[in-house]
């Protein structure tokens, strides 16, 4: 059996090595596309052999972690600032066809992860005329990849009107994982934001995009009408319950008016209290239909006694 690198009427005959990824310069994976131009039924096998600088060929040591058609480097396989030198070989039962070979250096195929958590503050002191501003921020979803500094982050962050779908504005470069927007005029608007290692060409994906809403805000002029108006209607409601209290007996006699005792007119109540029947009788006589009751000595008597028992 011998290696080939042909092609045969348009069709690749060989494997290729078409990515490499590390996250934090501390391990990294490659994938590779498999042979293409297998017969049915025809079995093959694919085996990936690298070198560092100028030392002998190995195997790869992990074809499982990173999924089909790839190979895993973990931290002990891993060593920043040299080169590797890898080709995939696909072994069938009539001959081999091997890749092009593929060389990297660790540092320069560093791909971070994509961040998540943004958020927005609005932090204006101007008006809709002067336009507002608004804290953009953000977190790294794995810290362990940057908390040593072998990875220094730089972001960038685009924002745009929701109803401009192609004008997007750019911050970058950022350093910090937060940036503060300014003179926004009140609209709504997405905002978006990326990362890469300072060292790598390699941008992570974009993030879900933020939905910020900047609300117009009340006039000096319509917010004073409004203070003025509330105050006085407080002061009116304060005004209107102190006058209930303080004519609350009056509002009662008003609704419940007492009621009258009963009494004869023209008749001195004190004349009642007293028991002087003959003033009595006396003007009770202006009724013609009125008699003076005869009162016998008897009752005069017993009534006389009784006064001065009591």
């Amino acid at each position: 059996m011998c290696d080939s690198t042909e092609a045969t009427g348009g069709t690749t005959t060989r494997p290729h090595i078409y990515f490499c990824r590390s996250p934090n310069m501390e391990d990294f994976t490659c994938w590779w596309h498999p042979l293409s131009n297998l017969t049915d039924g025809e079995e093959v096998t694919h085996i990936l052999t690298y070198s560092k600088e100028k030392e002998a060929k190995l195997e790869c040591p992990d074809y499982v972690t990173g999924g089909p058609n790839s190979c895993h480097f973990d931290s002990s396989h891993t060593s920043i600032w040299m080169v590797y030198c890898l080709t995939v070989t696909a072994i069938t039962t009539h001959r081999n066809y091997t890749s092009k070979q593929h060389c990297l250096d660790v540092a320069e195929i560093v791909q971070t992860e994509t961040p998540v958590n943004l958020t927005y503050n609005l932090t204006d002191v101007g008006g809709d005329e002067m336009g507002h501003n608004a804290l953009i921020s953000w977190t790294y979803p794995v810290p362990a990849h940057v908390q040593y500094g072998w990875i220094t982050l730089v972001y960038e962050l685009q924002y745009r009107r929701i109803t401009e779908p192609n004008n997007w504005k750019v911050k970058y470069p950022l350093r910090e994982p937060q940036v503060e927007l300014l003179g926004l005029p009140v609209d709504d608007y997405v905002v978006r934001v990326r990362c890469r290692a300072q060292h790598s060409k390699l941008w992570s994906d974009w993030s879900a995009t933020l939905v910020m809403s900047i609300p117009p805000r009340q006039s000096a002029g319509k917010l004073l009408v409004l203070i003025l108006v509330t105050g006085v209607g407080v002061v009116a409601l304060l005004v209107i319950t102190f006058s209930i209290v303080l004519q609350s007996k009056r509002i009662k006699e008003y609704f419940l008016p007492p009621i009258p005792k009963p009494r004869i007119i023209g008749i001195d109540p004190l004349l009642l209290k007293k028991g002087n029947l003959d003033e009595i009788n006396r003007h009770f006589s202006n009724f013609h239909s009125y008699r003076p009751p005869s009162y016998s000595e008897e009752v005069w008597d017993h009534v006389r006694k009784k006064s001065r028992l009591n």
